[in-house]
């Protein structure tokens, strides 16, 4: 299977496409031998190459490339591709016609073709929105067992953590790392929803997903200090299971790492902690969940028993990770 995503073709005014068909038409001898389909993304293109061009790209496919085509799938055609398409398969080959099918959605294109085979760029997700606000699979391809989110622990790692870091957890911390550790806010701004519904749903069915493409953010969301790391280390590091602390450890030294860089970043261990400890909150009083949040500045003085809250528990390891791990 071939696909081609005309989000990512350049300006024709800045870049020559003869260069680029060539290239194509290289990578296409490795399919044409055989039988092949070719899925073509046509939503979220900036640019288009002009008639001429099309023609002498259309003419440049010989009968081989032609004959062992069963199927090409333009996914979110709009009028542009249907007047070019319909206009060469008139005018050169109407048989090549018969083969071409237009894909209103994502949703569609899974009944035709297994969405867990294909990179779907970012630019696609964001014009598909406009269609759906989520990808329904057919039955046949509704497989619990890639489900990554909302899974326990030791189906994804193992019951002794032999299978490693879930996938998604390695990519967004190897993310980060790579392009993350610079960015102004951090943990502290949120991505799009619809774009991180996206994403997560991709990684549920198994697609494949370049986190690179997206919007880095997608990838994140005196006192006697060596008494206090004792007691998180003696009374809630030792209780936690063994996934849970593989995982663990990753996300607060990832958290360390963002904390080191708070100079071009602004996120500090505070307030990495402000907006983490939130989300590991759950209590059926609000009030309880907004008190157990809360974060003591490490210039503040406070006894233990009455002030060492979730919060201020997150800021202390991100502070004293080596300490505590």
């Amino acid at each position: 299977m071939v696909v081609i995503c005309a989000c990512n073709l350049p300006d024709p005014n800045v870049v020559d496409y003869d260069p680029i068909l060539r290239v194509v038409l290289d990578q296409l001898e490795e399919f044409v031998e055989n039988d092949y389909t070719v899925v073509m993304f046509s939503g979220g293109a900036r640019y288009r190459p002009g008639w001429k061009w099309l023609f002498m790209a259309y003419r440049s496919l010989g009968r081989r490339y032609k004959k062992n085509l069963k199927a090409l799938y333009i996914v979110h055609p709009s009028t542009w591709p249907r007047l070019i398409l319909g206009t060469m398969n008139a005018i050169i080959s109407p048989k090549f016609g018969a083969k071409v099918h237009y894909i209103d959605n994502l949703s569609h294109l899974a009944r035709v073709v297994p969405l867990n085979q294909i990179n779907i760029p970012p630019a696609v997700y964001q014009h598909n929105l406009q269609f759906e606000s989520s990808i329904t699979l057919p039955e046949n391809q509704q497989d619990d067992a890639t489900r990554i989110f909302g899974a326990p622990l030791e189906r994804l790692m193992g019951p002794n953590g032999e299978k490693g870091l879930p996938k998604f957890v390695q990519d967004c911390i190897s993310n980060l790392i790579q392009k993350g550790l610079y960015v102004e806010g951090l943990f502290r701004r949120s991505p799009s929803s619809a774009m991180l519904k996206q994403v997560r749903a991709a990684y549920d069915r198994g697609s494949p997903v370049n986190l690179a493409e997206f919007d880095i953010h997608i990838s994140a969301q005196g006192d006697d200090k060596t008494s206090i790391v004792e007691f998180i280390k003696k009374e809630i590091i030792s209780q936690v299971s063994h996934n849970n602390l593989v995982l663990m450890m990753e996300v607060f030294r990832l958290l360390k790492m963002v904390a080191d860089m708070h100079g071009f970043n602004k996120m500090t261990a505070f307030n990495l902690a402000v907006v983490m400890s939130p989300n590991m909150v759950r209590h059926e009083d609000v009030m309880q969940e907004i008190a157990m949040s809360a974060v003591s500045s490490r210039e503040k003085e406070f006894a233990m028993e009455e002030m060492l809250t979730l919060g201020t528990v997150v800021r202390i390891i991100i502070e004293c990770y080596d300490e505590v791990f």
